[in-house]
């Protein structure tokens, strides 16, 4: 049986931050004779500053690996840095994964679909500006993240108690865009089987009030002429995606970007 414990970053640090990230894990794991007992996972990239491309990419990403062997690792930087509710924390879901990151919304959909078994603060280091630190994602939180994924064990990265209450949640409201990916194809938080549409069925498409076209409910874009506009159940956790059919700017030939709302009008 494989019993290798995994670490997942998903950052918006896409530059040589991201590799200065991942060289704190190795070094850290080394200095505590485990790299050969975890893994550090491909990273996972998200939209600067967006809290809601992280919560779905981590969400996205955990339904695919053993739950009790992974660590999930957010380093995004959502700009509010005022809240009285700032902190570091760590976590364990009750499907067995561990998450360690700021207390900045990027965790919700993770503990509303799973449930939180644990939760603590791990450190304070530079949080009220004394003793600033310019880089808290390599300085602080990956070296706990490697701590935990060996130690396997909250109370080893556990500074103070932090209460559930305390959490800084985002609310998802249907139709809410949460990635774009490569191809420019927009998906969206209205789950399809609310929509109830039929194959062939045609919906304009609305975002943020302003109306950007109409597109053809289908299964498969395939189904389609190319150019034309579909709407259909994609294979991220049953949301549904809108694309132009052999077409790669989507998102920016419609003019949506993640976190616009978009509304559906069956003709």
């Amino acid at each position: 049986m494989n019993n290798k414990r995994r670490i997942l970053v998903i950052t918006d640090c896409i530059d040589i931050a991201s590799n200065e990230i991942r060289a704190t894990l190795v070094r850290e794991l080394e200095n505590m004779n485990a790299s050969s007992d975890v893994v550090i996972e491909p990273i996972a990239f998200v939209k600067e500053f967006s809290i809601i491309n992280a919560n779905f990419i981590a969400r996205l990403l955990a339904e695919t690996y053993n739950p009790e062997s992974l660590t999930i690792l957010i380093i995004a930087n959502s700009l509010n840095t005022a809240t009285k509710k700032r902190a570091r924390i760590a976590g364990v879901l009750t499907n067995g994964i561990k998450i360690v990151g700021a207390n900045t919304g990027v965790f919700t959909w993770l503990i509303d679909d799973f449930g939180l078994a644990a939760i603590c603060e791990t450190s304070r280091d530079g949080l009220k500006g004394v003793g600033f630190i310019s880089f808290g994602g390599k300085y602080i939180h990956a070296p706990i993240a490697a701590k935990f994924t060996v130690q396997n064990n909250i109370e080893a990265v556990k500074m103070a108690d932090f209460s559930q209450d305390d959490l800084v949640k985002v609310e998802y409201k249907n139709g809410t865009v949460l990635h774009i990916d490569n191809f420019g194809v927009i998906k969206f938080g209205t789950k399809s089987e609310v929509l109830n549409a039929k194959i062939g069925e045609r919906y304009k498409i609305t975002v943020n009030g302003k109306g950007v076209g109409t597109a053809t409910y289908c299964e498969s874009m395939k189904e389609l002429k190319d150019g034309e506009l579909a709407l259909y159940k994609g294979s991220s956790l049953g949301l549904l995606e809108i694309g132009i059919v052999r077409h790669l700017e989507t998102a920016k030939t419609l003019g949506i970007e993640i976190g616009d709302q978009i509304a559906l009008t069956k003709e």
